[in-house]
């Protein structure tokens, strides 16, 4: 059974393809049937780098990456495109400004895995996968895995050569990379699932749980990392869209994965003790920052094969913007959190270099966005706007903001051919994000020497991007990760008390992980959920109502779903009841 007839037997696939254009779906008289296609080494190359297609566009989907984000409360948005504001939104009036922040809830917001329901598409989205905002059906990671199964039948089981062994080695490597890579979103995401690879009997496949799903994406991902390391090749440009990786970066950025696969697998603070710290550390030592350090990312091209809907919705200033909850810790001064309706925030002045005084573009632009035309002290990252209030005022207060993400806005003025047009680079893992990973590994561990590592890592970002004290200095005040974030006036956002080594790793994963597809949410999902004090009372919306604590610091709110059940088309077609996470459901399933 070949993996085109797979995926279109299970209800949540998409058809598979070749490339961007050659059907595999052999009921179609006009395209090749898969037997020829998978003995075509020109169609298996190119299946390959499909598959990498599939992935990138996966990850930063707005129905996925974004839902997850706002989730968070890393970015914020109270448009509904992508259903973001049902699936971010607060349990509380829309034209509320009095009930406290400590009560928030989600408890309304489960993932309505049901045929009937519109908003289901975010939990499809990653599996399967659906419409993107252009109205283009975008495949999931079933897809960009039946891909790369393909590619590794042809080459493994049926001998297939792609020009000469070096190349066949090349498109080997890549779709066991996406193997595992496509395994791990699975495992990240999903309560259960299959595990399906060029070996898979596809007549008796049957769910696993989501430990399994993690331990096979980290065993393929480690040995998709050593066939790239030992094998010499460069992808080819079109593969990501004008970007080359070599065999080393593609070891490199596997390893990454591998890693946040472990870290990022809890789906609560109570799961972190289960986690195999030294195993991260061992593997981050080897990711995208060792070395010459890589960056994982694509070029978009305007919503036709490549679009990272992420950055085109939340690097525009009338998209998305940054909550408040993470602005507040760059200049907890003058930002303050919660929003203050028809207040705002004044204009920035952080000591922290990716904001600054947030003046970004140029006068032209400020005449449309609100934006203050770019200073000596602009920052590298976020811009302050004068129009906060861009979201429609029956959605809630909450999700105003005059904080916008501009750092992969490379055009640095919203230029339409830039992400502000869909162009423009598309971030999926950086080489910070491991630094960042391996320092909490280290921290976890504990120890003289691994907390010295681990500062030196922070220091990476926090100093050298940043501009912020080091995290040295903190070092004989370790603290744990229930500190939540340090802010730049060198106290913790909870309660007022100086910061602690832990905090300003959690302060690091608030801005770094911005914009790198869905990292924020398990970044958040894995931290103990914290409330600050009353400690810092500025006035809320309107100055005196609700003030600036207690509220949510860190994690995610309650009610929010912690994993995504299977698809309801996938247990349609199984006939399994339909069942769901979040709301008035449980946050997650039983721990394996």
């Amino acid at each position: 059974m070949t993996m085109n007839r797979f995926v279109r037997g299970v209800g949540a696939f998409t058809l598979m393809a070749i490339g961007a254009c050659h059907s595999l779906d052999i009921s179609n008289p006009n395209e090749p049937d898969a037997k020829r296609a998978l003995a075509d080494p020109k169609s298996i190359e190119a299946l390959a780098a499909g598959a990498m297609q599939t992935w990138f566009n996966a990850y930063t989907g707005l129905r996925s990456a974004g839902v997850l984000s706002t989730q968070a409360r890393t970015y914020s948005s109270s448009w509904n495109n992508g259903w973001l504001n049902y699936h971010a939104g607060i349990d509380i009036s829309p034209a509320d400004t009095v009930t406290s922040p400590a009560t928030w809830t989600r408890n309304t917001r489960n993932w309505q895995n049901d045929p009937t329901a519109t908003v289901r598409t975010s939990i499809d989205a990653f599996w399967g996968g659906g419409l993107d905002e252009s109205a283009t059906n975008r495949p999931g990671f079933y897809s960009s895995l039946a891909a790369a199964n393909n590619v590794l039948i042809a080459i493994r089981k049926n001998n297939t050569v792609i020009t000469n062994p070096a190349d066949t080695k090349r498109a080997e490597s890549v779709a066991a990379f996406m193997q595992g890579a496509s395994l791990m979103m699975l495992s990240l995401n999903y309560d259960k699932a299959y595990v399906v690879d060029e070996n898979s009997d596809l007549t008796a496949l049957a769910y696993v749980d989501r430990k399994v799903m993690r331990d096979s994406a980290v065993s393929k991902l480690n040995q998709a990392a050593a066939l790239a390391a030992a094998n010499t090749f460069t992808t080819d440009a079109g593969w990501t869209n004008g970007i080359t990786y070599s065999n080393t970066d593609i070891a490199k950025v596997a390893k990454t994965m591998a890693a946040m696969t472990l870290a990022w697998y809890p789906r609560d603070d109570s799961e972190n003790a289960a986690v195999a710290w030294a195993q991260v550390a061992t593997l981050a030592s080897a990711g995208a920052s060792s070395g010459t350090p890589v960056d994982f990312k694509f070029q978009s091209d305007g919503y036709v094969n490549w679009i990272s809907e992420l950055m085109y919705w939340f690097n525009g200033m009338d998209g998305g913007r940054v909550s408040t909850r993470v602005a507040h810790f760059m200049d907890p001064a003058r930002q303050v959190d919660p929003y203050r309706l028809g207040v705002g925030s004044v204009q920035a002045n952080s000591p922290d270099k990716r904001l600054g005084d947030g003046s970004f573009g140029d006068a032209a632009l400020a005449k449309g966005f609100g934006t203050v035309p770019k200073t000596a002290n602009g920052g590298t990252d976020f811009a302050w706007l004068s129009q906060g209030e861009i979201f429609r005022s029956d959605r809630g207060f909450y999700a105003q903001s005059n904080m916008g993400h501009m750092r992969y806005d490379a055009s640095r003025n919203q230029d339409a051919d830039d992400v502000y047009g869909g162009f423009g680079v598309g971030p999926i893992i950086n080489a910070t994000q491991n630094d960042l990973i391996w320092a909490e590994a280290l921290l976890r561990q504990g120890g003289a020497a691994n907390l010295t590592a681990a500062a030196n890592l922070i220091d990476k970002s926090r100093v050298g991007r940043g501009g912020l004290t080091s995290s040295a200095l903190a070092i004989g005040t370790l603290g744990s990760d229930a500190d939540g974030p340090c802010m730049t006036n060198g106290l913790l956002a909870k309660n007022g008390n100086p910061c602690t080594l832990w905090s300003m790793l959690l302060y690091e994963y608030e801005l770094e992980l911005l914009g790198l597809g869905p990292a924020p949410f398990y970044n958040q999902r894995h931290l103990p959920v914290l409330l600050a004090t009353s400690w810092e009372r500025i006035g809320g919306p309107s100055g005196t109502s609700i003030y600036n604590g207690p509220r949510y610091i860190q994690g995610l709110l309650p009610g929010t779903p912690r994993e995504m059940p299977v698809p309801y088309k996938e247990l349609g077609v199984k006939g399994e009841p339909l069942y769901t996470f979040g709301g008035s459901s449980p946050a997650k399933g039983p721990v394996p």
